[in-house]
């Protein structure tokens, strides 16, 4: 999307004074720049040069203020398909200005002998069509805040002058030696507000044009340019094409004649939104060239990598002298990190152009732009249905813009006991889940910088089917008959209440309770090798049992798992004769187990027995 330029605020004023020997000067607008000119003749330096005089007071030799002087009277020399070349002298002496004895000084002056708010004057005299003398003097500490001597000055110090950085003496000087040539503001100043004009180093009000590019090159712009060769056109034999594209690193603002930083709107933007950011690009060479592609990026910093994310692109024809000045659209991508963010364009993006000068084709918005953040939104979370006495390991969450709404700080509303949520991942676990009637309705609740969102997890906990605790072997004696141990469920909250217990196998004679899952046997019966007993619960959801050993001993009175003298004591009241049955309480001392008591069951005890 494109639209008509504005500009912003004024800060300081860059004068331009004209005296006249012969004539009035008539400053006139071209397409994009104006020129002096007398009866129709536009007035130009003879030859197309003029030597500059500079005061070794205000710039002496070989120092700082002398080489950014030379750097701006270079910027205007070196212009291709022009015949222009500025001189310069570097004098031994002092001198006194004069405006009319044909020498070009250049100059500081204290601020009082200069109008509050003016960095620099040059006065223009003429002769006729040609010019005479052109004086260029600066102020040698204005607005209080004095200059920067730096080649290539920031955005942020050229938008904001303050006694730490001061003003521009580069730009400065490279504007008044535009005057000093013959060319006039542009635009004149006096149009009214939101007239449609283009950034250039002749714009009346300081910056006058800014930087190009990423690195904060002073270049002279387009109109400038334009400018230079009208007044100077190139005659002779034609070198090569000059191929050089930029973008500028300043815009027209809302004040006529005043650029600033390239900006963009809204100054915070969310994930989805869209940003509008304007842009100027100038063809600064002699060539022309066609389907210049330009792109548009968001950068976690201020350098243009693999991973910064591409916000789209378009494509130009841009013929010798154009220049461009539009606002785009575009759209954010649909996730991207909270906070500063930086954007970047960049001219011969696929760099298919082979330019004479590759370091003013990327720009990088002076203030950083803000990805607002959302408050979390958490997607739904399913309905689970667990079972009790199961360790219980929720799902990862999700939420809608995982990127925008880190980091994310996890916690639960509404938790049952026992139950925990990472901080920092948002799993619930539960180690030991108790069976409900109903479904458990938990709150899970996120929170980051903006807001908290939350979500409710309705998670069903169900009753397990018995597991039973395992039993240890067991010995059994007669007397008085064998208890079995009461079986424990691992979980009773989970498994609780059994239904019925049962015996699935056990010695002939025993029984079970069941309710309780407990065995009895009234008489035990000795065996060689032990019997293995094994009980069954069930409850609504299923079933589960658990196995153990019994061992009853021949000769085992007592169930002590020896055979001893107490155990023959006992032995000795159920023997009554010959081939006696077996009465309660007596079946241990069976020991060739044939269902009776007689002598050779008492022979073999008396073998077995231990003294």
């Amino acid at each position: 999307m494109t639209r008509a330029l504005v500009s912003r605020h004024a800060v300081a004023r860059l004068l331009v004074r004209g005296v006249c020997l012969a004539c009035a000067l008539m400053p006139r607008l071209a397409a994009g720049y104006s020129y002096y000119q007398m009866e129709g003749a536009k007035i130009v330096w003879p030859g197309g040069q003029s030597l500059r005089y500079l005061s070794p007071a205000s710039f002496p030799p070989g120092g700082d203020v002398e080489a950014v002087v030379l750097e701006a009277l270079a910027l205007w020399n070196v212009v291709p398909a022009t015949s222009y070349q500025f001189f310069a002298s570097r004098l031994d002496e002092e001198f006194a200005m004069d405006h009319f004895d044909g020498f070009n000084d250049t100059a500081a002056v204290g601020a009082g002998e200069l109008d509050p708010g003016v960095l620099g004057v040059t006065y223009l005299v003429n002769d006729g069509p040609v010019w005479f003398d052109m004086d260029v003097v600066f102020s040698d500490f204005p607005g209080g805040v004095g200059y920067t001597f730096e080649f290539n000055p920031t955005c942020d110090v050229l938008a904001s002058p303050t006694p730490s950085n001061g003003y521009s003496f580069l730009l400065i000087a490279v504007h008044e030696f535009g005057h000093a040539l013959g060319l006039g503001h542009d635009p004149l100043g006096n149009e009214p507000m939101g007239a449609a004009w283009s950034v250039a180093t002749m714009n009346p009000r300081y910056p006058s044009g800014g930087t190009m590019g990423s690195a904060n090159i002073v270049e002279l712009h387009t109109d400038d340019r334009n400018g230079l060769r009208y007044l100077y056109p190139h005659s002779g034999p034609s070198g090569p094409q000059v191929p050089d594209l930029a973008l500028s690193g300043f815009a027209g603002g809302t004040v006529v004649g005043k650029g600033v930083p390239v900006f963009f709107d809204p100054a915070t933007v969310y994930p989805g939104g869209e940003l509008i950011a304007r842009s100027m690009i100038e063809n600064l060479g002699t060539s022309n060239e066609f389907y210049v592609q330009q792109g548009f990026y968001l950068s976690a910093n201020e350098t243009l990598d693999a991973a910064d994310s591409a916000l789209g692109a378009l494509a130009w024809d841009l013929a010798m002298g154009d220049s461009f000045q539009f606002d785009v659209a575009m759209d954010m991508p649909g996730d991207l990190k909270a906070g500063p963010h930086y954007l970047i364009s960049v001219l011969d993006e696929p760099d298919e152009v082979v330019e004479v000068f590759e370091d003013n084709n990327e720009v990088v918005y002076c203030e950083p732009l803000t990805i607002g953040q959302f408050p979390p939104s958490i997607g739904l979370l399913p309905q689970q249905v667990i079972t009790c006495g199961s360790s219980y390991s929720g799902p990862v969450p999700t939420v809608t813009h995982p990127l925008n709404m880190a980091p994310i700080t996890w916690s639960l509303q509404n938790a049952p006991a026992g139950m925990t949520v990472n901080a920092r991942s948002g799993v619930i676990a539960w180690p030991n889940p108790l069976a409900s009637p109903f479904p458990y309705a938990i709150t899970l609740r996120a929170a980051n910088g903006a807001g908290v969102g939350t979500q409710t997890l309705f998670l069903g906990v169900t009753q397990s089917a018995p597991r039973i605790a395992p039993i240890a072997g067991q010995r059994a004696s007669c007397q008085p008959g064998y208890v079995g141990p009461l079986p424990q469920l691992t979980s009773p909250p989970c498994m609780a209440p059994v239904i019925l217990w049962t015996m699935e196998s056990g010695p002939a004679g025993m029984t079970i309770d069941a309710n309780s899952g407990r065995v009895l046997w009234p008489q035990p019966a000795p065996s060689e090798t032990p019997y293995t007993v094994t009980v069954r619960a069930a409850n609504t959801v299923g079933n589960g049992s658990v196995s153990w050993t019994l061992s009853v001993k021949p000769g085992d009175m007592n169930g002590d798992g020896g055979v001893d003298q107490i155990d023959f004591v006992a032995v000795g009241t159920c023997l009554n004769g010959p081939s006696g049955s077996l009465e309660s309480g007596c079946g241990c001392a069976d020991d060739d187990a044939d269902g009776d008591l007689d002598l050779r069951d008492a022979a073999q005890f008396l073998n077995e027995l231990s003294f």
